[in-house]
């Protein structure tokens, strides 16, 4: 195992100018479906930036299931609902054993369509101010293809798509990317492939993607790299404890490490628009236009 890790990170070397920190990114980690090790990878990724020197922020983003909390082993005094209600942001972040800062989505059941224009505008204020203290701001988005989820995704900076070699893990990642190209809403893109056996099985799986969404989506999704099937990582959820703290040297923390360094390294096509701009682009893309509201009060579609 310990081989392959070696082998994976030579591979996904890219020797491409490194982005330095100071400009701040949004970054949204999504899946077609559950359970292929989404969370695993936004909460790992944001420890592997945080020991580069980046300051990370983690937004559990996936409404009403509290999940970044339960793999940091911390008990969050408040949520992303208290914040809604009026407390200040800086309160309502926790932080992880290792000081990884993060905004838990709370258990209750919870969408942005819920929201009243004021809760919206208390809400955008608040996330808002967190580009003066972290360069990078993580989504962690729940599984699915909803309107919403759709309009998020278009906002961010980057999307990271989390897959693995299972066929219907493979299926629903292409149902997400058809959807976001469908709805003319899909970011700078990149594939992780998790839960690899090998180098081989990985680039397999990528390439398989990569090449359908091009021929039958014409979008164009690079390849941030793999993660290797490794039995620290199930030891390391059950301990509730991120892997990267808790097994720092094993095959797939080292596979980890990699993508940070991937990342770090890829020439971004479109400059980063920074949290004030994700917001505002979230909030055209929730809220109706004006056209749209008058048509609605009418009883006609617009």
């Amino acid at each position: 195992m310990g081989d392959q890790a070696d082998k994976l990170r030579v591979q996904m070397q890219t020797g491409r100018p490194e982005l330095v920190p100071g400009q701040p990114r949004v970054l949204a980690t999504a899946s077609g479906k559950g359970g292929v090790g989404k969370t695993n990878f936004c909460v790992n990724f944001a420890l592997g930036l945080q020991r580069r020197g980046f300051q990370p922020v983690v937004i559990d983003a996936d409404l009403g299931f509290a999940d970044v909390e339960v793999l940091l082993g911390v008990r969050p005094r408040r949520t992303i609902v208290d914040v809604i209600e009026g407390t200040e942001i800086w309160d309502a972040l926790e932080f992880s054993e290792h000081g990884l800062p993060f905004l838990s989505a709370g258990s209750g059941l919870l969408d942005l369509h819920d929201l009243t224009p004021w809760q919206m505008d208390r809400l955008l204020e608040q996330v808002s101010q967190l580009h003066e203290r972290f360069d990078v701001v993580l989504l962690d988005c729940g599984a699915g293809m909803g309107a919403n989820f759709g309009r998020m995704l278009a906002a961010v900076d980057d999307l990271v798509v989390v897959t693995t070699p299972e066929p219907t893990a493979i299926a629903d990642a292409y149902a997400l990317l058809k959807m976001l190209v469908v709805r003319g809403c899909l970011p700078e893109t990149r594939l992780v492939i998790n839960r690899v056996r090998n180098l081989a099985e990985g680039r397999e799986t990528a390439e398989k993607l990569r090449l359908v969404a091009d021929r039958f989506l014409d979008a164009k999704v690079d390849v941030l790299g793999f993660v290797l099937e490794d039995h620290t990582v199930a030891r390391a959820v059950m301990e509730q404890r991120a892997l990267l703290q808790a097994y720092p040297h094993s095959p797939a923390a080292r596979c980890f490490d990699q993508l940070v360094h991937n990342y770090l390294r890829v020439e971004t096509v479109q400059p980063s628009r920074g949290l004030g701009g994700f917001f505002e682009r979230l909030l055209r893309r929730v809220r109706p236009a004006p056209r749209e509201e008058a048509a609605d009060s009418s009883g006609h579609t617009a």
